[in-house]
C-alpha cells in the first residue's frame, strides 16, 4: 500500500531546498504560536519553542536504541498516546515503520551542513498510511521540553513524534484526553479491541483467565501492542491512587508478558498455580509512581526467583516507572484490556472502502467459502479530534442471504452476528461464519446520522466483497424499447427432496427466465438438503420457474427430473411439494421424488 504526503509536504524535497539554501526549515502549517498549542491553562503562556540544537550540545533523535524509557508524559493529558509509544518502542519492525529512515534521519557531526531541521513520521488513517513533516521547534518552559520527553536529555524522537501526531490531530491541545487504541492503530494499521476485565470476571473465571493469560503471551511474541487501564467511576477517582499505587482513570502500557520456569519444589510451593510463573511488565507513561504489590521493585517476592531468571528478565529497579505484576494481580487490578492485533497479510486478505458522505447505510456481500470460517471485521471512523467531543456509535450486522444476491436487502433478516455499538473510533468483531452468502451492514445506531468510515475484513481465504449499490436492475437503455424494466421479484428457496431412487449424489438447479442457481452436490443421500435460496426478478411472470435434479457422474451427470412451478404474484410465501417430471419426448413422464420448496413472488421490487 502506498503512501500519502500530508497536504503534499514533501520531506525529500523539502530537505533537498533547505540544504541548498543552508537554512532550517519552518512548517508553515504547524508553525510555533498558540494555533498550534490550542490549550487555555494560563501557565502555558510563557511558551518558547526551540529547536534542540538550543536545549543541549549533542541532540540525537535516538540514543543507543528505542525503548519504553524513552517516552516520558510531560504537562499535556495525553497518557493513552504515551503509554502508546512505550508499547511501540519495544517492537523495533513496528516503529521502524512510524520512523521511516530513522538512520538517515539521524543528526550526522560529521555533516552538519546537511541538517536541515526537519522530520517525517507515519500514521495509518483512513485505510493509508499518512505522512507527515515537521520542523524540530519544539515548545518549553524554563529551557524544559513542556510535553514528551526521553528520561536521556539529548534524545528527541518520542517528543518529535509527539509533534507530528498533534499536527496530523490539529494541535498538541486535541491530544488532552483520549483513547488507547486510537494511537495503537494509528502506529500499526492493525485492528484494536477492547477486553472489559471487570465486567467479563476475568478475575474468579478460572477458565476464561485462562485462556486469556495463552493470548496474552502469544500476542506478545505476534509483537501485539498492548495497553490497560483503571476505568473512574466518576471525575472525583480520576488520577486517584489505590492502595498499591496504581493510578485510577490513567493508561499503562505493557511492554512485556513472559513465562517464568520455577523449577525447584520450593519454589512451586510457593508460587501456587504450576510450574510456570507468568508476569508482565507494565510503564507508568510518567515515569515514577509504580506498583507496590507482589513482584514490585525489591519485593520479597523476588528472592524466590533464581538470579537466571530475573537477568533473562533484564530486572532493574528503579524508579522509572516501569514494574512487573503477576498475571492474577494483574486481571483483580486493571479494569481494561486494549490490544492492538497484527494481521499477518500473508494468511489474510483484507478489502477496504471509504464513504465520503452517507445518503443510506452501505451493503456488501461476500461468499464464504467453508464452514467455520474465521473472520475478522472493524469498522474505523474518521477521526473526529477538534471536531467534536465524542463519535457516533456504530456497529454492525452480518446476515446469510440468497446464493446470487446482487442487489440492495429491502427487509429484516435473520442475523448471524450482530457487533458490539459503542461510541469509539472503532468496532472489531473476531469470529466463525457457516458456509455460504452473507451481507454485512455498518450502521450508526442512532437514526439518519452520516459518518465517514473505513470497513476492513480479514479471512483466512480469499473472499470478494462486493458492495450493493442498486434497489433492483435497471433497463438498459441502449436495447431500449426492447428490454424493459422487470414486473415482479420472486424469492424461492429449495430445502430438500425425497422419495428419490437409486440416486445418491444428487444436485438441483433453480432456473428462472435464462437465469440459473446451481446447488452443491449432496454425497450418500436418497433425501438430500439443499436449502439453495435464490432472488430472482422477473419479467414474465406468465413463465414457469423450473426447478431441476441432477445426479453427478465421473463421465456424464444424469438427468433425475424437474419441477414446474407457477408463482404468479400474490405476495404471499407458499410451502410446495412438487412431484418430478421428465423432459423430452414426453414432458409429462413422472420421475420418482418430490422437491420440497417455499416461494413467493411479489410486485413490489424493494420488498426483498
Amino acid at each position: 500500500m502506498g503512501v500519502e504526503k500530508w497536504k503534499k509536504q514533501s520531506y525529500r524535497k523539502i530537505k533537498k531546498q533547505c540544504v541548498t539554501a543552508g537554512k532550517l526549515w519552518d512548517d508553515p502549517l504547524f508553525p510555533p504560536n498558540d494555533n498550534s498549542l490550542a490549550l487555555t491553562k494560563s501557565s502555558y503562556s510563557n511558551v518558547v519553542w526551540k529547536r534542540p540544537s538550543e536545549l543541549c550540545t549533542n541532540p540525537k533523535l535516538f540514543v543507543e536504541k528505542a525503548s519504553s524509557k524513552d517516552v516520558t508524559q510531560g504537562s499535556l493529558g495525553n497518557c493513552w498516546f504515551v503509554a502508546a509509544c512505550s508499547a511501540l518502542a519495544t517492537v523495533k519492525p513496528l516503529w521502524k515503520e512510524v520512523v521511516p529512515d530513522y538512520k538517515l534521519q539521524e543528526w550526522d557531526d560529521t555533516q552538519p551542513e546537511q541538517y536541515a531541521g526537519i522530520f517525517h513520521f507515519r500514521f495509518w488513517r483512513g485505510g493509508n498510511w499518512i505522512d507527515i513533516c515537521v520542523d524540530d521547534k519544539l515548545p518549553t518552559i524554563g529551557n524544559q521540553l513542556l510535553f514528551c520527553h526521553s528520561t536521556t536529555e539529548n534524545e528527541f524522537w518520542s517528543a518529535l513524534l509527539e509533534k507530528a501526531y498533534a499536527k496530523l490531530c490539529g494541535s498538541y491541545g486535541v491530544l488532552h484526553g483520549g483513547n488507547l487504541c486510537d494511537a495503537l492503530v494509528d502506529f500499526t494499521s492493525g485492528l484494536s479491541e477492547v477486553i472489559e476485565l471487570k465486567e467479563n470476571g476475568y478475575k474468579t473465571d478460572v477458565i476464561a483467565k485462562h485462556k486469556l493469560r495463552k493470548q496474552l503471551l502469544r500476542k506478545h511474541e505476534e509483537h501485539a501492542l498492548m495497553c490497560c487501564a483503571i476505568s473512574a467511576r466518576d471525575s472525583s477517582e480520576f488520577e486517584v491512587r489505590t492502595k498499591t499505587g496504581l493510578v485510577i482513570g490513567h493508561a499503562y502500557g505493557i511492554t512485556a508478558v513472559r513465562d517464568i520456569n520455577l523449577g525447584t519444589a520450593g519454589l512451586l510451593s510457593f508460587f501456587k498455580g504450576g510450574d510456570k510463573l507468568t508476569l508482565l511488565r507494565l510503564r507508568n507513561p510518567w515515569g515514577a509512581k509504580e506498583w507496590n504489590g507482589p513482584f514490585s521493585d525489591g519485593s520479597p517476592e523476588w528472592k524466590r526467583i533464581a538470579l537466571s531468571e530475573q537477568e533473562k528478565l533484564g530486572l532493574t529497579f528503579e524508579e522509572d516507572g516501569e514494574f512487573w505484576m503477576h498475571f492474577d494481580d494483574f486481571v483483580a487490578e486493571f479494569t481494561e484490556l486494549s490490544i492492538c492485533h497484527l494481521i499477518n497479510t500473508s494468511f489474510f486478505t483484507w478489502r477496504k472502502t471509504w464513504r465520503e458522505t452517507m445518503i443510506k447505510n452501505p451493503q456488501y456481500v461476500f461468499t464464504v467459502p467453508k464452514d467455520d470460517m474465521e473472520i475478522i471485521v472493524q469498522i474505523v471512523q474518521a477521526d473526529r479530534r477538534g471536531i467534536a467531543e465524542t463519535y457516533n456509535s456504530i456497529g454492525f450486522h452480518i446476515m446469510r442471504v440468497e446464493e446470487n444476491r446482487a442487489y440492495r436487502i429491502h427487509t429484516k433478516r435473520k442475523k448471524v452476528i450482530t457487533s458490539d455499538y459503542v461510541n469509539t473510533r472503532s468496532v472489531y468483531f473476531q469470529g466463525t461464519l457457516k458456509k455460504g452468502r452473507h451481507a454485512l451492514l455498518p450502521t450508526t445506531f442512532e437514526p439518519n446520522i452520516e459518518t465517514e468510515f473505513v470497513l476492513r475484513i480479514f479471512s483466512e481465504d480469499y473472499i470478494d466483497v462486493d458492495e450493493l449499490t442498486e434497489d433492483h436492475p435497471k433497463p438498459m437503455w441502449l436495447c431500449a424499447p426492447f428490454c424493459s424494466m422487470p414486473t415482479c421479484v420472486t424469492s424461492i428457496t429449495v430445502t430438500k427432496a425425497s422419495q428419490l431412487a437409486h440416486s445418491e449424489n444428487t444436485y438441483c438447479l433453480i432456473k428462472v427466465e435464462g437465469e440459473t442457481l446451481t446447488s452443491e452436490v449432496v454425497y450418500n443421500s436418497q433425501e438430500p438438503e439443499w436449502n439453495l435460496s435464490g432472488v430472482f426478478f422477473r419479467y414474465n411472470v406468465t413463465k414457469p420457474i423450473f426447478v431441476e435434479l441432477w445426479e453427478k457422474k465421473v463421465l456424464r451427470d444424469t438427468f433425475l427430473g424437474c419441477a414446474v412451478i407457477a408463482s404468479p404474484a400474490d405476495n404471499d410465501t407458499i410451502g410446495m411439494k412438487c412431484p418430478l417430471v421428465g423432459r423430452g419426448r414426453n414432458k409429462n413422464d413422472k420421475h420418482p421424488g418430490l422437491v420440497h420448496l417455499q416461494v413467493a413472488t411479489y410486485d413490489d421490487l424493494n420488498t426483498l
